[in-house]
């Protein structure tokens, strides 16, 4: 580094955007004849990584790579156009080179805070989160949303292990999280399912390149009461390459080209959704052992079935039982009346996923195809159970079956 590049980064570049977050961001090496062939994120922070080792020049190489082919790239345009005033020695404070509003500026700095967590929080390469239990054969991918981090992390199912394969920054609701009612602008939190898919064509220009709706409210939300609707993973406006943290009414929003990106890979039906504020992620050794245990949840209740005997039947099921049309006591009287005529029930569970709820640990979901046998009745059929923990013990406090485009 040169005395001219020391001298800069002493005077006004301390009071930029970039002095207020390099010092938490990890060093970052980018080759310089690769510069053009990485994404933008990675570019924007290769560039911060360079102004921490005070390597000014390539700094402002990248940046100007960056902007000129993303020019709708807000934060990295706000980034560049203060170090080259810095450079000139006419910036004072950040984003004194700009003509954005306070609110404007502050969603960017927001978003360039919520960029370097990744950096900072980056899981060890192996680990799952722990809410992630257990994918269906069926279920090629599962999207895992941490909207403390302002992230997403899209897993492929290698032969029943999940697997980590891209990560994007995202938006989420101007409300904050956990959504109760219509038009708080909050995002829900929980596990959900991917429903459809909204093209570009039949949107308004602010939802980007096209949408996949999750099915909030879902039978738990029905449940407690929650309203709203219209909840998607879905673009950014055409001309936004991304957005602050909270931007959108609820939805979760990526740039355009990941949007575009994921829309490629994901199922446009049921596949898993969680969005959550806190994630433990689980090295695998770990993670197995905790699936098996909730595995061995869902057979107890398959064994308990087939038993025949109601009462050890039924005590699998929370005594705040609801699944809409039958409270715990009517569901028991009935069950009594049916399994009383049979000499004897088989039960096969196939295809069964398993998701802990991110925020509510006292909370799984389990999704299954279900074959029922017995001397006068057989048949099959898509079964959902919300089980909680009563009294130190899982307990199902819905069971239902879950319908394409609703809960």
């Amino acid at each position: 580094m040169n005395k001219h590049s020391a001298d800069f980064l002493k005077k006004p570049f301390r009071r930029t955007l970039l002095s207020l977050l390099c010092a938490a961001l990890p060093l970052i090496s980018v080759a310089q004849d690769k510069v053009s062939d990485i994404d933008q994120e990675t570019l924007l922070l290769a560039s911060l990584g360079d102004l921490q080792q005070h390597q000014v020049g390539g700094a402002v190489e990248k940046l100007r790579t960056l902007v000129k082919e993303q020019p709708d790239f807000k934060l990295a345009q706000l980034i560049y156009a203060d170090l080259l005033a810095s450079q000139s020695g006419s910036l004072v404070a950040v984003g004194n080179n700009g003509r954005s509003d306070q609110k404007t500026l502050q969603g960017l700095i927001n978003e360039a805070r919520a960029r370097l967590s990744i950096a900072q929080y980056k899981p060890e390469p192996g680990t799952i989160p722990g809410s992630l239990l257990q994918m269906s054969d069926d279920q090629e991918h599962v999207i895992v949303i941490d909207t403390n981090l302002s992230r997403l992390y899209l897993f492929e199912n290698q032969s029943g292990l999940p697997v980590l394969i891209k990560d994007y920054y995202v938006s989420y609701g101007r409300g904050g999280v956990d959504k109760r009612k219509r038009g708080d602008l909050r995002t829900p939190l929980g596990v959900y399912f991917t429903t459809g898919r909204l093209t570009d064509e039949e949107l308004p220009q602010r939802y980007g390149t096209g949408a996949l709706p999750i099915n909030y409210p879902n039978a738990w939300d029905v449940r407690l009461g929650n309203t709203g609707s219209g909840i998607w993973v879905h673009g950014s406006p055409k001309d936004t390459f991304s957005r602050p943290p909270q931007a959108s009414e609820g939805c979760i929003s990526l740039s355009n080209g990941h949007f575009t990106e994921l829309d490629g890979i994901v199922d446009f039906e049921s596949t898993p959704v969680l969005i959550g504020t806190q994630y433990e992620w689980l090295p695998q050794e770990e993670w197995a052992s905790k699936r098996e245990a909730f595995r061995q949840v869902v057979d107890n209740w398959q064994q308990d079935w087939e038993s025949l005997n109601n009462d050890r039947y039924l005590a699998n099921y929370s005594s705040g039982f609801d699944n809409g049309s039958m409270n715990y006591n009517r569901f028991a009287a009935h069950k009594r009346r049916v399994n009383s005529s049979k000499s004897f029930i088989d039960i096969e569970v196939k295809d069964l996923s398993i998701y802990q709820h991110p925020d509510k640990q006292d909370m799984f979901i389990a999704t299954f195809t279900q074959t029922y046998s017995s001397d006068n009745y057989s048949g099959t059929d898509l079964k959902r159970q919300y089980w909680i923990q009563e009294n130190g013990r899982w307990k199902i406090a819905y069971e239902g079956q879950p319908h394409r485009g609703k809960p």
